[in-house]
């Protein structure tokens, strides 16, 4: 009997054992000593950064619902109701009142107002500078005695699935601290709210409304952002309205917010470099009809006048593959890479054109707080009704020549002899009067020569084919 029991639990601690191992075995099993041990207690953390996260209200300007585009969504009272509107928050960077917050957060403000946890004093704050194009501000208040301060991390070596703290400085309810992990790093939103300068880290740590400008705290104590936004499906757009948090919260690196810091403290302003292109995506299908090796770089669509790129040279359909020294995997990482580049810099930028890579030598110029488009800069018709531009690689590839050839036609101008003639937008012009228009240079001197009440053809080219068409000048 015994020796029955004893097989019977030899089988019973054989199967276990078996059922205990991986179904496949892939190699030696990872040593997970070394972990780090996931947090249960953030209170020392809160309890280190309390003192310098602060509220900013207003006294006057603004707009009814500021409150809803400082990072959340309605407030749990009306704004009407108290004496003061609360904007937002921020964190204190220096002993002696300088302040971090959001560019919006004090943007349609009057009196700005600051108030620090545990001091019952008001402080009235100096707006020193603001960057729209990152939504940044540096603002400043007096006080008789060092503040607490905040110290600055490293937003670079952020790993995804960090855990990260969220605070803000509420009107209503004072402050809040909530936890979450880094969800993605260089996050760009497509919203008609982006900017060129987007490089956000995303964040499940919910951002509540009047925590925009507040820091982004990583576990060593440091801030390693500045919270800015929700994306919420309640919203009308991205970062203003009302809303509700789904876990998807928006801040500002700190490493993008620091050189910005220093020349608002300095200067009140932001200076960044200009190179002058207009550039797009490089898509598989624009990738496919240029021949391009890889569907990656910032395809060049214009070349602004008067610019460093155009005394450096660049071109249409030039492919930006490098600046100084850095690879262009997407077109929106050559903005910012421009704009961090200081005024005066000679920029090594290698491009790539038909089928060579070629090095230009842009001296980077300095961005324009707005660009206005000059007067009379828009193209006017020519003398025969049409706006024109020399043909592309591109184009001559979808309409089967060889090479570029001919002017392509922009706008035909209503009741012109063009129209009249059958001219449409997207024709290709490869000849008139019989003779070829291999370029800008020579259309416009044929133009130039047609005289009035005389016939002649002009041979167009579209998908389908060519024809003829005759021109007359009344």
């Amino acid at each position: 009997m015994n020796r029955i029991v004893s097989f019977f639990l030899s089988l019973f601690f054989f199967a276990t054992s078996v059922c205990a191992q991986p179904l496949f075995q892939e190699g030696p099993s990872k040593d997970t000593s070394k972990l780090p041990k996931s947090p249960t207690d953030f209170s020392q953390l809160a309890s280190h950064v309390a003192h310098a996260v602060v509220n900013i209200s207003s006294e006057g300007g603004g707009d009814e619902d500021e409150e809803d585009s400082s990072g959340g969504g309605h407030p749990l009272l009306p704004e009407k109701l108290l004496p003061q509107r609360s904007l937002g928050s921020g964190f204190i960077i220096h002993p002696d009142g300088y302040i971090v917050t959001n560019n919006h957060v004090i943007a349609h403000s009057g009196k700005v107002i600051v108030r620090i946890p545990d001091d019952k004093t008001e402080y009235e704050a100096k707006v020193l500078g603001r960057d729209a194009k990152t939504d940044l501000a540096l603002i400043k208040i007096e006080s008789k005695s060092p503040l607490d301060i905040l110290h600055l991390g490293d937003s670079d070596s952020l790993n995804i699935g960090e855990w990260v703290l969220a605070v803000g400085n509420q009107f209503q309810l004072g402050q809040t601290f909530t936890a979450g992990i880094v969800s993605a790093k260089a996050r760009r939103v497509p919203t008609r709210s982006s900017g060129p300068y987007d490089q956000f880290i995303q964040t499940d740590a919910s951002i509540n409304p009047g925590s925009s400008g507040g820091p982004l705290i990583s576990t060593r104590g440091e801030v390693v952002g500045i919270n800015t936004a929700i994306f919420s499906p309640g919203r009308q757009q991205f970062g203003g309205g009302s809303g509700f948090n789904i876990g998807i919260g928006f801040a500002i690196p700190i490493n993008m917010a620091k050189d910005i810091i220093i020349q608002l403290r300095k200067t009140g302003k932001v200076t960044r470099g200009l190179l002058g292109v207009i550039i797009q995506s490089v898509t598989g299908d624009i990738r496919d009809a240029m021949d391009l090796p890889e569907a990656k770089g910032a395809l060049v669509a214009d070349v602004l006048e008067n610019t460093p790129a155009e005394r450096a040279g660049f071109r249409r359909e030039d492919v930006i593959v490098r600046f100084r020294g850095s690879e262009i995997e997407d077109h929106d990482d050559l903005p910012l890479m421009v704009a961090k580049t200081p005024v005066g810099t000679v920029a090594d930028v290698i491009v790539l054109r038909g089928g060579k890579f070629v090095t230009l030598q842009p001296k980077i110029g300095t961005l324009p707080e707005k660009i206005v488009p000059k007067k009379n800069e828009k193209p006017q018709p020519d003398k025969v009704g049409l706006i024109v531009e020399e043909s592309t690689a591109r184009i001559a590839k979808v309409l089967g020549q060889p090479k570029p050839f001919g002017v392509i036609v922009e706008s035909v101008e209503p009741g012109s002899a063009a129209e009249k003639a059958g001219v449409s937008r997207g024709d290709v012009i490869e000849e008139i009067d019989r003779k070829p228009v291999s370029d800008f240079a020579a259309y416009t001197e044929l133009v130039s020569s047609l005289k009035e009440g005389k016939a002649v053809l002009v041979l167009i080219r579209r998908k389908e084919g060519t024809r003829f068409l005759t021109l007359k000048l009344q």
